[in-house]
């Protein structure tokens, strides 16, 4: 089987992040960077980490980066010029599909008219995850889904333990999906009998409102 073909423009805290966990998934990831510092910290860790200009539409044909499948364009906001140029020439010479980072919406307004398939604001988006977090103490984690749905992982409070997942009704009464069972440390599928106890972690799907709205209502204060 082909691996998939990835791009990382801009090794940064955040693109080296992303170049490492492509790899590490299997990917095949070309990393890029005017800093031969950085291009240097990954070169063993991705197919080929390159010092280049994204800017420069020759460059990038040489590097054969418009046979790449995805493109991400990870410069930070010092460098927005040079996110919008390379955003309209990645997208010009073939890359399908191309992700841009932004801080703000009106530039990522800009990016996606140059281009970008998908514009990503890594720390508004961690902000809102810690602040759910913060929240509700019955949250472990929460990740936002397209359309207004979420996973997130709740922590079974003692006036739920002793009942199975068929008893609880968190399908009928709340319109949230169990996916897995967390306990002790063990994954478990999530079968109608499953007797649940305090601590437990269970990782739901639903509607975002419906998973804070049980969250709300697992709290350990309650």
């Amino acid at each position: 089987m082909m691996r998939r073909t990835y791009v990382v423009v801009g090794l940064g805290q955040f693109g080296e992040h992303v170049a490492r966990r492509l790899s590490e998934a299997g990917g095949e990831v070309l990393a890029v960077d005017r800093s031969l510092e950085r291009v240097e910290a990954l070169k063993d860790v991705v197919a080929q980490a390159v010092r280049a200009d994204c800017t420069s539409e020759e460059a990038l044909r040489v590097l054969g980066v418009g046979k790449a499948e995805v493109a991400v364009v990870a410069l930070g906001e010092e460098d927005f010029e040079a996110a919008v140029l390379g955003t309209a020439v990645l997208k010009g010479i073939g890359v399908k599909t191309v992700v841009a980072r932004s801080s703000t919406r009106q530039r990522g307004k800009i990016l996606s008219l140059a281009g970008a398939t998908r514009v990503v604001y890594p720390e508004a988006e961690m902000g809102d995850q810690l602040a759910r977090l913060l929240l509700h103490s019955s949250m472990q984690s929460s990740t936002e889904l397209p359309n207004g749905y979420a996973l997130a992982e709740l922590r079974v409070p003692e006036h739920a333990a002793g009942k199975s997942l068929q008893e609880l009704r968190l399908r009928q009464t709340h319109g949230l999906n169990v996916i897995a069972i967390q306990h002790r440390g063990v994954v478990n599928e999530p079968i109608p009998e499953a007797m649940l106890h305090a601590g437990d972690v269970l990782l739901l799907a639903g509607k975002g409102e419906r998973v804070a709205a049980l969250a709300r209502l697992w709290e350990p204060s309650r």
